[in-house]
This record gives C-alpha cells, structure tokens and sequence, in this order.
C-alpha cells in the first residue's frame, strides 16, 4: 500500500512541473491578437523577421504564431520557415477534418474570428493530440492569423 502512495505522489509531482508549462487558450489569442496589430503596423517581411525570432515574444513554450492568406498559402509560420509559402488547404487531421478550411471560413465570416479544433501531432511527445487554434482576419487584407495550443 505504502508503494502505491509513493508511486502516485510521483507521478503527480512529475504531472505538475508539465501543467505549470502548459499554455492556454486566453495566452493563444492575447498572442495572436498581439500578433495581429504588429502585422497591421508594420508589414509581413517585419512580422516574418519579429514572428521566427526564437528568442522574441511571439514564440513561448508551444506557443507560436503563423499567417496564411484566404487561399490557405503559408505567408508566415513562426517556427518552421520551411513551411513559409506552401499551400495548406486540403491539409486534414486524422479524423478528416479540413481545419485550414475552417479556419478560412471564419476569417470570412462577419465576426472574422473564432477558434478551430482539430487533430495534431505534439510536438514535444509525438502523440496525436486534440489542438485548438484562434484565427483572427487581418484588417484590410485577404490574410489571417493565427495561435494554436494543444489541451
């Protein structure tokens, strides 16, 4: 009984350290709305530079920030430069979901902002995991961005 008690006091004390680290909904779109007014002051080559600086404020834990234009083409994408103009607009999660396209549809919808949920693979422990990701359209622009976070 004794062992079972100190096995659950350590898996909990292992879980703790990961809750604390984990980043939320509310941080996803402060970020993105924060990321929305750098790109409306500035412009995309100064968003790209400012969103990809891996030491900067639009990456933070698992948090980074992307744009994609109504067409699903990756303008910018905060971690992986990579994927910068690529087209993602039949990209699916397992369960089929076209999540660009939903994230299309919202930006072009008369609030022009919501939050999309979908399958992804995390990052960090390689096992699909529900995601969830705010999009919000950029002002006078046939773009959005976007800030996702896995729960």
């Amino acid at each position: 009984m004794k062992s079972i008690i100190t096995r659950c006091l350590l898996l909990l004390l292992c879980l703790i350290p990961l809750s604390l680290l984990a980043e939320t909904r509310e941080e996803a779109k402060e970020m993105a709305l924060k990321a929305k007014a750098f790109v409306e002051q500035n412009d995309l080559d100064a968003a790209r530079k400012a969103f990809q600086d891996k030491n900067g404020e639009f990456i933070k834990g698992e948090l980074y920030v992307f744009v994609q234009d109504l067409d699903g083409n990756m303008l910018i994408h905060g971690v992986n430069p990579k994927l910068d103009n690529t087209n993602h607009i039949n990209l699916r999660d397992p369960k089929g979901t076209y999540f660009v396209k939903e994230m299309i549809s919202l930006a072009q919808s008369s609030s022009q902002e919501g939050w999309v949920e979908y399958i992804w693979k995390h990052p960090l422990t390689g096992k699909l995991t529900p995601k969830v990701t705010y999009v919000h359209k950029l002002d006078n622009s046939n773009a959005f961005i976007g800030c996702g976070v896995f729960l």
